[in-house]
């Protein structure tokens, strides 16, 4: 009676530590992270995007990860009217007509970050991230502020809740 006992602790001990041992193997799901954006109504602050190509109207956005390569802008303001302004800032805007709304758009930016783009123009630019030392990048982040930039950037991109500094690199 005692052995079987015994057979039936160890067969239910030997259970669980298959059971554990194969639950831990399972990949959990991860969330995507890349989705189609048709009604920029339901963009959020904050989320990253990418498309292809520099038209006002571009309707063709992919929000991504914020930490990819191609996260090089970054939703600032949602406007519920294409007819709206973005606030204090240098912003790249794409209006949909279809849903009444328009996104306002700044570079996904950290400090050391480098982009190209028409420091002149940015509505009417292409804006890309590429590493330092790619011959395309023009411009390097050289800090974030609330206010006035440091004196090693040459130019100031004032947003509504930062300034972006910048310094040529090419």
């Amino acid at each position: 009676m005692r052995q079987t006992v015994m057979v039936c602790v160890l067969a239910v001990l030997a259970y669980l530590v298959v059971w554990w041992a194969t639950s831990e193997d399972e990949p959990e799901a991860k969330p995507a992270t890349q989705a189609f954006l048709t009604d920029y109504s339901k963009a959020e602050k904050g989320s990253c995007v990418k498309f292809d190509g520099p038209g006002e109207n571009d309707l063709g956005l992919t929000v991504v990860d914020c930490q990819g390569p191609k996260a090089a802008l970054k939703v600032g303001t949602v406007l519920a009217d294409t007819n709206g302004k973005c606030p204090r800032g240098d912003y790249k805007v794409l209006r949909d007509t279809r849903h009444n709304a328009a996104l306002c758009l700044l570079p996904n930016a950290s400090e050391g970050d480098c982009f190209e783009f028409d420091t002149d123009d940015l509505q009417r630019s292409v804006v890309s991230k590429f590493d330092c030392a790619a011959p395309r990048a023009n411009v390097q982040v050289v800090g974030l502020t609330p206010e006035s930039c440091p004196e090693e950037a040459e130019l100031g991109v004032p947003y509504e809740e930062m300034t972006l500094c910048l310094r040529r690199v090419r």
